[in-house]
């Protein structure tokens, strides 16, 4: 019973104590900043806002654009658009994009490249070049892998006149070399350089070391995403109707 009266004693001389300030516990309360209708925007939460604004809005547009946005929110509740099924779908469709857009980000910059000064060289030379090229189409990547014969569409172009996912498969290529086939919207295609012809006149294209090592590397990017993107379908369990 004597425990008991000492923790009620302990527990009365800590309220005493706090009642008059002496251990100095603040809690911080925000004043408000902008309040529409029920909604309480705080200063802090103001401030917090205000730090990611749009750099072509001043304060006071910003708050304006705030005051607008929560209006337009408060409408949408009023009318419980929120329970609407076409809101909850529209939901999880920006959630489900919000977390491949992530996963993509972080993937690309965990990727890796370097251009050597000889992939540039050759680029600055194909630049400067009219190619004549073969461009080989196939139903499927097994037909292509196992090389059925098939006439070649001829292609003569300058070079800087391709496309630049074209140009990029070029670069990789010898004279007179197949480049691995590739699954597109037109099927499966594979390309082999026939002839490089030096221009007398070359025509203005990419000739800045950087801007041409952006250009490689970023293809190169591209093709290190394809290739995670296919590893990822290749250890999945996929189903899908006929």
């Amino acid at each position: 019973m004597r425990y008991l009266y000492y923790i009620g004693g302990i527990i009365v001389l800590f309220s005493i104590l706090a009642a008059y300030g002496v251990f100095k516990t603040k809690v911080e309360i925000s004043k408000p900043a902008v309040v529409i209708n029920d909604r309480i925007i705080s200063e802090s939460e103001l401030e917090t806002r205000i730090k990611l604004k749009p750099y072509y809005m001043n304060r006071n547009e910003y708050i304006d654009s705030l005051i607008d946005e929560q209006l337009l929110i408060q409408e949408a509740l009023n009318k419980e658009i929120h329970k609407e099924e076409s809101f909850r779908q529209s939901v999880q469709q920006y959630y489900e994009q919000s977390l491949i857009k992530i996963l993509v980000d972080r993937k690309l910059s965990s990727l890796k490249t370097s251009v050597s000064d000889n992939e540039i060289q050759k680029y600055k030379i194909l630049s400067a070049s009219r190619l004549i090229i073969s461009k080989f189409g196939y139903k499927s990547l097994n037909e292509a892998q196992n090389s059925v014969s098939q006439t070649p569409q001829k292609i003569d172009s300058d070079f800087v006149d391709l496309s630049d996912e074209l140009k990029f498969t070029l670069l990789n290529l010898k004279k007179g070399e197949m480049s691995p086939p590739v699954e597109s919207g037109m099927g499966v295609l594979s390309y082999r350089i026939d002839q490089i012809i030096p221009l007398e006149a070359p025509k203005t294209g990419d000739t800045d070391d950087e801007q041409i090592r952006n250009f490689i590397a970023g293809y190169k990017q591209e093709q290190l995403m394809a290739d995670w993107i296919r590893e990822l379908k290749a250890n999945a369990e996929i189903w899908r109707e006929k």
